[in-house]
């Protein structure tokens, strides 16, 4: 079987690629063998969800799955990966080729229809991807979302529209603090993110301390630390409300002082939420290191002083 956008028919070609065109613009396709595991399915709004096969486990090995979603009248299509994990090749019609474990926030299509073929090789699988798809008017970007811990400015997502972003207090704005929706449907840019600072130094009575990037997995390489000072006297307590990092490789260490080498209360690692502690200074350090590979959801601990 031999499969061409919406628009496109097959010209010629050199087994196992096919060229589909319309007029002189070309894009390539893919025969199905037999051989191959086969999937995908028709779509139609307003709006619904698909995954690669057996999502959250493995997809198959050897497999050419294409789904087609098709828009009601003259409205446009617009994707958003609301889950995916390393993936072979997926091809997104008329919009791009998309691999790793890295997309845009939003794909919106050029017309009414728009199909993804998943392309997977013989080695073992990951888990994929999950795609939440929704029919948008003709000239809209799509609702691009707000950052976690982020605020937004603006609610249109017309042509020449423009969002404007900035963090809650205490987080970090990474990427552009405005987009404007493009006349080819696309957002200038993907939205921004808003992180916990690596090094801080908290002072107020009670607060959250976050692991870069919570809960959406911290970084690599990482050397953070976060000192609480509360008023001389006193003693702070901490409460651990989700904890997830890499076994045995990353790990929090929360200190009794403000020193590198004041007394350690407790190092902690891997997914087992720490009990409550609390200080016996009126200072309390912590410090989190990740290695070079791999990463957990992070943390969140909440504290207060009395």
């Amino acid at each position: 079987m031999i499969l061409c956008c919406n628009g496109y028919i097959v010209n010629w070609y050199f087994n196992p690629l096919h060229i589909c065109n319309v007029g002189e613009r070309m894009f390539y396709a893919f025969a199905v063998h037999v051989s191959l595991k086969t999937c995908g399915s028709n779509l139609q709004g307003p709006s619904g969800t698909f995954a690669s096969p057996n999502f959250p486990f493995q997809y198959d090995s050897n497999a050419q799955c294409v789904w087609v979603i098709t828009a009601i009248n003259t409205n446009k299509v617009s994707l958003k990966f609301s889950m995916i994990f390393s993936l072979n090749i997926i091809f997104v019609c008329f919009s791009s080729r998309l691999t790793g474990s890295f997309v845009p926030d939003l794909i919106v299509s050029m017309n009414s229809q728009m199909w993804l073929h998943l392309q997977t090789d013989e080695s073992v699988g990951s888990i994929g991807f999950k795609v939440n798809y929704k029919e948008i008017e003709k000239e809209s970007c799509g609702d691009p979302g707000t950052p976690l811990y982020g605020i937004r400015e603006g609610d249109g997502f017309s042509n020449r529209d423009i969002l404007r972003f900035e963090c809650q207090f205490g987080f970090e704005l990474i990427g552009e603090k405005s987009i404007v929706c493009q006349e080819n449907n696309q957002w200038s840019a993907n939205i921004p993110i808003c992180i916990f600072p690596c090094l801080s130094n908290f002072t107020a009575p009670m607060g959250t301390v976050l692991s870069p990037d919570y809960p959406e997995g911290y970084g690599n390489n990482l050397n953070c630390i976060w000192t609480i000072i509360s008023d001389p006297g006193s003693r702070i307590h901490l409460s651990f409300n989700d904890f997830d990092l890499e076994s045995q490789f990353d790990f929090l260490a929360v200190k009794d002082g403000d020193s590198p080498d004041s007394p350690i209360l407790g190092t902690f690692t891997g997914a087992e939420v720490p009990s409550h502690l609390t200080s016996n200074s009126h200072i309390l350090r912590l410090e989190f290191q990740a290695d070079h590979s791999m990463s957990g959801r992070g943390f969140n601990i909440t504290y207060n002083s009395e």
